[in-house]
């Protein structure tokens, strides 16, 4: 079976790592690059290495970085006033070091990744959406414009969202491989990643929307339980966007791109069928590999 994953940082990678388990599953992760930044003179590329170092089974305990990793020159940084609010662990930095010296020698995001994917001994294709620049700009409810890092990371993403843009976006094209594994995909997963913040930034890539939109079979996964996001602003956002609260807000923000929604079983509720999607609840816990590939058995299954 083909599968295609949207996938953003976290939630994405772990669906991803379920996914990529299945021994029937030809996997191709599609990633947004919206997050993507330099920090230090290096091109770093959060939701890319998050789903790199997941499915090489590396990833740190919270779900992003490295495992075991230590922060001596991060901290040490410090000590010269630059800000280290984006923490770069010392074993990171090799694949930033890695990546940032192939760009500049003339290589594509796209090739660099898939050079990084070997390295890792990792079989699933993994693909940003674009080689080209696309950043997620977060307007606030106090007319702040900021960079998705200054939100997310800087501010903790306490500001209220009153506009979300994607420069770049609408010059953008999709990196070679990606329209074609959407096209012809036997099912298109959309992780459990925040919809506006990780999903939206790729779907604004010239193309990607109405790939999505054609396709037979699509299928999304809340990132919300209980209609609360367990980590990330997600609910905030949706609510602050005016897209509504819980399940509807999720729907709203996928409005006609998804066949079937999955929510958690805490959502039981909210199961059945709306606007013509089929809502479908789960156990969607999957911060361990085992419940990963227990719900990715359960999505592939429907």
């Amino acid at each position: 079976m083909k599968v295609v994953e949207l996938s953003g940082g976290v939630g994405g990678a772990r669906m991803a790592r379920g996914l990529a388990a299945l021994e029937h599953v030809d996997l191709t992760v599609v990633v947004n690059v919206g997050d993507d930044l330099p920090t230090h003179g290096l091109y770093v590329a959060p939701d890319l290495d998050t789903v790199a170092y997941t499915l090489a089974g590396m990833e740190g305990p919270h779900g992003w970085g490295r495992d075991g990793d230590t922060f001596v020159t991060n901290n040490e940084l410090a000590r010269f006033g630059l800000d280290i609010h984006f923490q770069l662990g010392d074993l990171d930095l090799a694949l930033k070091i890695f990546r940032t010296h192939r760009i500049n020698g003339g290589s594509t995001l796209s090739e660099v990744t898939d050079s990084i994917r070997s390295s890792l001994g990792i079989a699933t294709t993994i693909l940003p959406v674009t080689d080209d620049p696309v950043r997620t700009r977060v307007t606030t409810t106090e007319d702040l414009t900021l960079t998705f890092q200054e939100y997310f990371v800087d501010r903790r993403h306490r500001d209220r969202v009153k506009q979300l843009e994607f420069d770049g976006a609408d010059v953008a094209h999709p990196a070679p491989g990606v329209l074609e594994a959407i096209e012809s995909a036997d099912v298109l997963i959309i992780g459990p990643s925040n919809p506006p913040l990780s999903i939206w930034p790729i779907i604004a890539v010239g193309g990607v929307e109405q790939a999505v939109r054609g396709h037979p079979r699509v299928i999304a996964v809340s990132p919300l339980i209980g209609g609360k996001a367990l980590r990330g602003p997600a609910d905030l956002v949706l609510a602050d966007l005016g897209l509504g609260s819980g399940t509807s807000g999720v729907l709203a923000a996928y409005r006609e791109l998804i066949d079937v929604l999955v929510v958690d079983t805490s959502d039981q509720a909210d199961a059945g069928e709306v606007g013509g999607v089929t809502i479908v609840a789960l156990d969607t816990h999957i911060a361990q590999r085992l419940q990963a590939e227990r719900l990715a058995r359960a999505i592939l299954s429907l």
